[in-house]
């Protein structure tokens, strides 16, 4: 019964190594989420962007880019599978973050200063 428990142990400190999926409270749930490692924005949009071509080069091509061991997937599918996760890559919380900052600057620069006599 200790070996098994040490076996236990020993394997959630693996678990709580791996950098694969993460478990993460989400309001009442739990949700699970991976990383993706970027430099900057540029590297983010970059990335956008090369899978956006792939949609469009999927979907436009005559090729098949469905492996023929997936058979039930379609290249629709596929597609709409990347394009969901193109919109989870998007920078929204940045972009809100960047449109307060240009409304605080703009609000800045309309005060006067006060000119003292």
């Amino acid at each position: 019964m200790k070996n098994k428990k040490k076996k236990l142990k020993a394997i959630k400190k693996l678990m709580g190594q791996f950098s694969g999926v993460q478990k993460e409270t989400y309001g009442k749930r739990i949700r699970k989420t991976i990383n993706f490692e970027v430099e900057d924005n540029e590297d983010i949009t970059s990335s956008i962007s090369a899978l956006l071509e792939v949609c469009y080069y999927a979907l436009d091509g005559n090729g098949g880019f469905v492996s023929p061991k997936h058979e039930n997937k379609t290249q629709i599918s596929s597609v709409t599978k990347v394009l969901e996760i193109i919109i989870d890559l998007l920078p929204h919380d940045q972009m809100f973050c960047l449109q307060r900052i240009e409304q605080l600057l703009s609000e800045q620069q309309n005060v006067k200063p006060n000119k003292q006599a």
